[in-house]
C-alpha cells in the first residue's frame, strides 16, 4: 500500500480515530504486512460519550470538521503518533468529515449505500493522506 510505503519512507507513525466508518480504515493497514512500523493503533468511538471519555472531545456535534479535528488530535496525543487521523459522520446519508492533524475536509457521498460510503470514505482518506504527507 502506497500510504504505508510513505509513512515508511518518511519515518512517520499514525493514529486513527473512527466513528461512521466502524474501523474499516484501521482494517485496510493492518491487512498489510509490515503496518506496525508505523501504525499504532488507533479507536472505534462511535457513541459521543466514546468520542469524550476516549479522546477528549468537547464539541457535541458528532457530524463537523471540528469534531473530525478534535478526534484527530486526541487519538494523536493517545498513541504518541506523529499523525493522527479522524472520521466521523453519517453513513446513511453520505456525509462524512475527515481530519488530519489540524487539516479538515467534509464530503458528501450521497445516497450511495452504507458500505459504499464507508469504502469510499477509507478510499479518500487513504489518498487524502498520501497527498498530505
Amino acid at each position: 500500500m502506497k500510504l504505508l510505503e510513505l509513512l515508511k519512507e518518511k519515518k512517520l507513525s499514525i493514529a486513527a480515530a473512527e466513528s461512521c466508518t466502524g474501523g474499516a480504515f484501521m482494517a485496510a493497514l493492518v491487512r498489510v504486512p509490515g503496518a506496525s512500523e508505523v501504525f499504532r493503533g488507533g479507536v472505534v468511538a462511535y457513541s459521543p460519550d466514546a468520542k469524550v471519555n476516549l479522546l477528549g472531545v468537547k464539541t457535541a456535534n458528532i457530524v463537523s470538521e471540528e469534531m473530525a479535528r478534535q478526534m484527530a488530535i486526541g487519538v494523536k496525543a493517545k498513541f504518541g503518533s506523529d499523525i493522527g487521523v479522524a472520521v466521523t459522520g453519517y453513513a446513511h446519508k453520505g456525509l462524512v468529515c475527515f481530519a488530519i492533524n489540524d487539516s479538515t475536509v467534509t464530503k458528501n457521498f450521497g445516497a450511495i449505500g452504507r458500505e459504499q460510503v464507508i469504502d469510499a470514505s477509507v478510499e479518500f482518506l487513504i489518498q487524502w493522506l498520501c497527498e498530505k504527507i
